[in-house]
């Protein structure tokens, strides 16, 4: 995938600095411009093509919420705040997450991964994957590899054929980033992919050689979409 290029709105030096060295660990992202507030951006993202904007809520002279009012078609925006009362408003934009600083890295990429979707969406059919933080290194894994992820305490183990991963995320959180009509939470602790289960014996689904529990309460809901892919 080409990258994306990103602006970066952030009045506080320190955090507009940290943001933009997080970007730039990225190689799916390309900072464009970062600014300290609202006016200054206002004319670069009239008359540059931008692609991803994050944006602090908060900053003197024209914040980010009214920024995005006068912005006819601004690009998907991630919103950067230390004030979360804001989210119900920034809503009404469409964002593609919502962060609460201070955020960490595994945070911040969370919130690209949902921006990667949608740019996905957008752009037509192209290579799906996810960017994740495995111990100190950037791992890039595609969608369509994983079987299926187990929760591990405060870490998630995501397996493929080639490898496993094991990266410090909820099952939540990544039920969050992956193309949802093609996984499925079956279990609290368990998450398939839908095309890679083989066949379901009594109340588990069978994905190479492992054996995935079904919960009595997704039984009835995976076994109707099951059926579809057939």
């Amino acid at each position: 995938m080409r990258k994306l290029k990103c602006v970066v709105i952030e009045d506080e030096a320190i955090a507009r600095k940290a943001l933009s060295a997080y970007i730039r660990k990225v190689d799916e992202l390309e900072l464009a411009h970062s600014f300290k507030n609202g006016m200054e951006a206002k004319d670069f993202l009239a008359s540059h093509p931008v692609e991803l904007l994050f944006l602090d809520i908060n900053m003197p002279f024209l914040n980010g919420l009214e920024l995005l009012r006068l912005l006819r078609n601004h690009p998907p925006v991630i919103f950067t705040t230390a004030y979360p009362e804001h989210a119900l408003e920034s809503f009404e934009f469409n964002v593609v997450d919502y962060l609460v600083k201070p955020f960490s890295f595994e945070r911040f990429l969370q919130g690209v991964n949902k921006a990667l979707r949608r740019v996905e969406r957008l752009s037509g059919p192209e290579e799906k994957f996810l960017i994740l933080k495995e111990g100190a290194s950037l791992v890039k894994v595609r969608t369509e590899d994983i079987t299926f992820i187990e929760a591990m305490q405060n870490y998630i183990r995501i397996h493929t054929p080639g490898r496993s991963y094991t990266i410090l995320m909820t099952m939540k959180e990544a039920m969050a980033q992956l193309p949802e009509p093609d996984f499925f939470q079956t279990h609290r602790s368990y998450i398939v992919q839908l095309s890679k289960v083989e066949r379901i014996e009594g109340g588990e689904a069978l994905v190479g050689k492992e054996r995935i529990p079904l919960s009595k309460r997704s039984r009835a809901e995976f076994l109707e979409r099951f059926k579809k892919l057939e």
